[in-house]
């Protein structure tokens, strides 16, 4: 991945930036000053022979940390699953902090890039839409699921951490990937755009997936 970087000339541009007060195409947000990810998350999760109940919504207190999971190369549709007692169906749920003072962040789409290491092929890069708001950290009028200002758990669409493609991209390559067991890491980051069309990257959050066959 490039890292992008910009010259700053003094503290006051960093200070306007963080209000919100700076407009153009690219932000700094180096290390996520202004939009931050702060990892993956999920609820508590009550499983019956019947139902799959999952506390919603996901708030500071419900969150549990959610770094790691498994999916079979011969079961696994898709990671997390809503219906797969096994297949984290409560977790995947992506936390992440609006910093601006007066600018809400539309968050436009999600990539994710894995790594297999000792692969001789690359795994795709998988891009998910989003679409959702990040109201600023000060609006008073502001209703935040999460309980905190300018906070949100974003579950961006069913399997959203391993899609059904890359599963099936898995399957299609087994002789080009090693032989399960084994671990891909997923490098996650989301892009989106405050009001006034500054540009920005969260810093990034990581997850492990071991293959089983």
């Amino acid at each position: 991945m490039v890292k992008r970087t910009w010259r700053w000339s003094g503290l006051a541009c960093v200070l306007a930036l963080v209000a919100g007060c700076g407009g153009g195409s690219s932000g700094n947000n180096d290390q996520g000053i202004v939009f931050r990810a702060s990892g993956i998350f999920r609820t508590l999760t009550n499983i019956t022979p019947d139902r799959i109940t999952c506390t919603e919504p996901i708030t500071v207190e419900s969150a549990i940390s959610d770094t790691s999971g498994t999916i079979s190369l011969s079961t696994t549709q898709f990671y997390p699953d809503r219906n797969d007692p096994v297949g984290d169906p409560c977790g995947g749920q992506l936390a992440l902090q609006n910093s601006l003072t007066s600018q809400s962040i539309n968050v436009q789409f999600v990539t994710i890039d894995y790594e297999v290491a000792g692969a001789a092929v690359q795994v795709p890069t998988y891009v998910a839409n989003t679409g959702i708001t990040i109201p600023p950290a000060t609006c008073e009028t502001c209703l935040f699921s999460s309980g905190q200002p300018g906070l949100v758990y974003l579950l961006f669409n069913e399997g959203g951490l391993v899609p059904e493609q890359i599963i099936t991209f898995l399957n299609q390559n087994v002789n080009r990937l090693p032989s399960p067991p084994y671990q891909m890491n997923l490098n996650i980051t989301a892009s989106g755009q405050s009001d006034q069309g500054t540009n920005y990257e969260t810093n990034v959050t990581g997850y492990t997936i071991t293959v089983i066959e």
